[in-house]
């Protein structure tokens, strides 16, 4: 395991550069307070990190004797909590004490997650295009959705009302989890490959694979602006909390921000080509606004995180 933070001047250069794997990933994400960095390497099982001081808090793996393949993972919309899954088991982790909060088992694989504020409502995708919705609190499962095709990504509002996902099949729903009802459908054309909803429920985004991306206004269905462009994809895509800008990561090393309302293009960021040694292909994982949204991170595949 290899750890180094670095400060370097502004432009292209990262601010921090934080390396939590040496071997690579299975997964990572990133909190919506900016302030962890949760990894699933390929070598040393899953762990939490504290960004602005690159400590590695704890190690989270799902048994006591072992290093667990974290294949996903997900922080809760106000940060306080955390899942993480194996292909057949998922687990809740408290942020702040690191402890475990309960495991659950998954016999139909685990694709994608998403967690509500307190840790209280799960959306797991799984192998068998089924989207579960399930209360924590009493370990309940409450209503079962679904998509055609495999489920690629899935996205919560923080009360734990609204859900979002999209799939192979092209399309993204905007789901009533209580009623397990779809109050919004489109189809993108294409396999989905990144979507978001903002915490407060309000705007959904999703892009397709080698397309652009769109955001819609949930209340109405109404379609605010476009993002992205043609044949490139976008890997990752975080609102911001007053919901003006949203964060996107690509394929190639490369984070663009962009204005919510018309779509303008803000800044955008490249990393550098990996050296010889390492992976020659680095994608976006996940991508952050620090706590004041006057900074941003990204995670990359290969368990890098940069903060700009």
């Amino acid at each position: 395991m290899s750890l180094t933070s670095s400060l370097v001047g502004c432009g292209d250069k990262p601010l921090q550069t934080l390396e939590t794997s040496n071997q690579g990933t299975y997964s990572g994400s990133l909190s919506p307070s900016g302030q962890f960095a949760l990894v699933g390497s390929i070598h040393h099982g899953g762990s939490l990190w504290r960004i602005e001081d690159a400590e590695r808090l704890y190690n989270w793996n799902h048994s006591a004797d072992q290093y667990s393949s974290i294949v996903q993972s997900t922080f809760s919309t106000d940060s306080k909590f955390a899942l993480t899954a194996e292909k057949k088991r998922f687990v809740l982790w408290d942020v702040a004490s690191g402890r475990p909060g309960g495991f659950w088992p998954a016999e139909n694989g685990v694709l994608a997650m998403a967690l509500s504020d307190q840790g209280r409502f799960a959306l797991i995708a799984s192998e068998d295009n089924n989207l579960r919705y399930i209360d924590l609190a009493t370990q309940t499962l409450l209503t079962t959705m679904s998509h055609a095709e495999t489920i690629n990504g899935v996205a919560i509002s923080g009360d734990g009302k609204l859900g979002a996902s999209g799939g192979d099949d092209g399309l993204l729903k905007v789901w009533d989890l209580r009623a397990g009802k779809a109050v919004f459908a489109y189809q993108m054309g294409g396999e989905i490959s990144a979507l978001d909803l903002s915490r407060d429920g309000s705007l959904v985004f999703a892009s397709r694979f080698f397309g652009k991306g769109h955001v819609w206004r949930v209340r109405n269905g109404n379609m605010v602006t476009t993002i992205g462009h043609n044949r490139t994809t976008i890997t990752s895509a975080r609102f911001s909390q007053d919901n003006k800008k949203l964060l996107t990561g690509f394929t190639a090393r490369r984070m663009i921000l962009w204005d919510t309302n018309t779509g303008d293009r803000l800044q955008n960021w490249r990393a550098d080509a990996p050296l010889f040694w390492r992976p020659t292909g680095l994608i976006v994982m996940d991508v952050g606004f620090t706590k004041h949204e006057n900074q941003y991170l990204t995670m990359f595949s290969d368990g890098t995180l940069y903060r700009w």
